[in-house]
């Protein structure tokens, strides 16, 4: 699995962080990153996605940054529709869970195969019971007419307002049971990866200077 994210970083390239230069779970030995597997650990978007960064100097905190003027989250070639994420590979969560995935068990979607170790998560399948994802709703709005024909945008391709999503995560089978489709206090929502509670990994960072 890999995330192919288009985005030239010759300029600014030590303007913001990057999981080689500021992350102490990166390994200078290994140069791989001590929880996810096979990352770009030069690729900044990585950074600002990551739940798990661990900043090696209180200055080095993304909301000091923005990401490149020249990233446009709207057009990057996130291929989340078959979710291919070159940080959520599987044995990354046999390890964190300590044990593998058995899919002959599996009870998803009609039941998720693992909790979501949250009490503000609830779960949720689609209309079709083909699919399902947690629901982490923190809206300001709780209640929302949603018309899925015309859905307003955010600022990535699958961020829109919407409490529950309208389009099929595609995780495989064992990290089916860990998406989650978070709505921020403005009601966009968008899927992230949930380990042991806290979001693993965000689909698409707000930009700072994001406007609506």
């Amino acid at each position: 699995m890999a995330l192919r994210l288009a985005i030239d970083n010759t300029k600014n390239k030590n303007s913001i962080p990057t999981c080689r230069n500021n992350c102490e779970l990166f390994d200078p030995l290994s140069e791989q990153c001590g929880i996810h597997n096979n990352i770009n650990p030069d690729n900044p978007t990585l950074i600002f996605r990551c739940g798990d960064v661990i900043y090696k100097e209180q200055k080095d905190v993304f909301v000091n940054y923005s990401l490149p003027a020249n990233t446009d989250l709207r057009n990057t070639s996130l291929h989340e529709d078959e979710f291919e994420s070159e940080c959520c590979d599987e044995s990354t969560f046999f390890e964190i869970m300590g044990v593998k995935f058995d899919e002959s068990k599996s009870t998803y979607p009609s039941i998720p195969d693992y909790l979501s170790n949250r009490n503000d998560a609830i779960w949720y399948i689609d209309p079709k019971e083909e699919w399902g994802c947690w629901i982490i709703n923190k809206s300001k709005q709780r209640f929302m007419v949603v018309n899925e024909g015309a859905l307003t945008q955010g600022w990535a391709k699958n961020v829109y307002k919407s409490p529950y999503p309208v389009h099929n995560h595609n995780a495989s089978l064992p990290l089916a049971s860990k998406m989650a489709w978070y709505v921020d206090e403005d009601g966009y929502g968008q899927y992230v990866i949930l380990v042991n509670g806290n979001f693993s990994m965000i689909s698409s960072p707000r930009p700072k200077h994001w406007m609506e």
